[in-house]
């Protein structure tokens, strides 16, 4: 069995990839500086290459409701049982 290591990314480093046509990324797990838990959330771009992190589906970003998002990870794809 392979042990699947991921880690967190600072977003000094590097923010999420978009992937949509719309400007989205695809959805992450986010660290929040101001928050002991993290969430699912996304990042979005607009026109001007401004971006913010999201909770979820939320409209409202997450410094909008006061969460610093200090870093990110990508998500694990979920669990499948293997074929027999």
């Amino acid at each position: 069995m392979s042990k699947i290591t991921v880690e967190w990314i600072p977003v000094e480093e590097r923010l999420p990839e978009i992937v949509t046509e719309d400007g989205s990324s695809d959805y992450i797990l986010l660290s929040f500086d101001n928050f002991n838990l993290p969430a699912i959330g996304r990042y979005e771009e607009d026109e001007d290459g401004d971006g913010n992190f999201f909770e979820g589906d939320e409209d409202r970003s997450c410094l909008s409701y006061g969460l610093i998002v200090n870093a990110w990870m990508p998500m694990i794809k979920p669990y499948r049982k293997e074929d027999e």
